[in-house]
């Protein structure tokens, strides 16, 4: 009969168990139904923001842009400390969601060092920034914790030290690490170069010196550093709701397996019940007919 107990006892955790899987995967199903409206109306802003710094960078004369502005700009980074911004979840049971950011981190800063590239790290998220203050304590420059969906406050903390090491001359690139959100079933780890700003589908050959043609105008003081600020953090804001839209649909399908997991452990351990409490009855009832021949 002890035998029977524990299955029956483990058949009711599993259905508590079950009950929590199911709840968090309709949770999170809500939750990307709302942040992925606000990521997608956020990806023409973005868009709009990269080709206005594309086009800055090929129409410009850097000679009219401050030391600070051609930072932002110039290619020639070899030697210069390397900046990783690292967007992970501040909560687990998202499938592989925060792994496939912390490989691909660590497999840049082993590429990085092997250059001899001093690297620098901004994480946001606990799950990165327990990942790797351990082997990279030295190298995390700021650790930032997000509460709920409040990223606002994150995004502008991160921009402000971003503005901030690239004015003092610690780092010459920055990378973005973060989940794009592609569907509910596929989230693509991307590496976004959020400085120096890469031209994006532009082509032209090696010997033209002409530029495209501006469909843009520059004029004002400061228009540039303007320019700098708003891309830095529209990118930063893409990216993070890029990654909490990637997480919650992880969530929502490493939930969704866990729950159909739990309902055919649940028939197995069932079944094996059954078959228990079948096997008692038939031994009982045996040992009452033989007892009843013995008479």
């Amino acid at each position: 009969m002890s035998g029977l107990k524990h299955l029956r006892n483990r058949v009711k955790s599993i259905k508590s168990t079950q009950k929590i899987t199911k709840a968090m995967q309709l949770v999170s199903a809500a939750k990307l139904r709302r942040i992925k409206d606000r990521a997608e109306a956020l990806d023409d802003y973005s868009s709009i923001l990269t080709n206005i710094m594309n086009d800055v960078k090929l129409n410009i004369n850097f000679m009219n842009l401050s030391p600070f502005e051609q930072k932002f700009f110039n290619e020639d980074i070899k030697g210069k400390p390397h900046l990783c911004v690292v967007m992970t979840s501040e909560r687990g049971l998202c499938g592989s969601f925060n792994s496939q950011i912390i490989r691909a981190v660590k497999r840049d800063i082993t590429k990085y060092q092997e250059q001899n590239v001093q690297v620098k790290l901004i994480v946001a998220g606990k799950k990165g920034y327990d990942a790797l203050k351990g082997e990279y304590s030295n190298l995390i420059e700021e650790y930032y914790h997000i509460t709920k969906e409040k990223y606002l406050p994150v995004a502008l903390g991160i921009k402000n030290k971003i503005l901030s090491l690239t004015e003092q001359d610690k780092i010459g690139s920055c990378s973005l690490y973060y989940n794009e959100f592609k569907n509910a079933l596929m989230q693509v780890m991307t590496k976004l170069s959020i400085f120096p700003v890469e031209p994006l589908g532009i082509n032209r050959p090696v010997e033209s010196t002409k530029l495209p043609d501006s469909p843009f105008e520059y004029e004002g003081s400061n228009l540039v550093s303007g320019l700098v600020d708003l891309y830095v953090v529209g990118m930063i804001k893409h990216g993070f709701l890029q990654n909490k839209a990637s997480e919650e649909a992880a969530r929502m399908t490493a939930m969704d397996s866990a729950t159909r997991n739990a309902g055919e452990l649940i028939d197995k351990l069932t079944l094996q019940l059954n078959r228990s409490r079948q096997a008692i009855i038939t031994t009982e009832l045996t040992e009452i007919i033989s007892g009843a021949e013995a008479l």
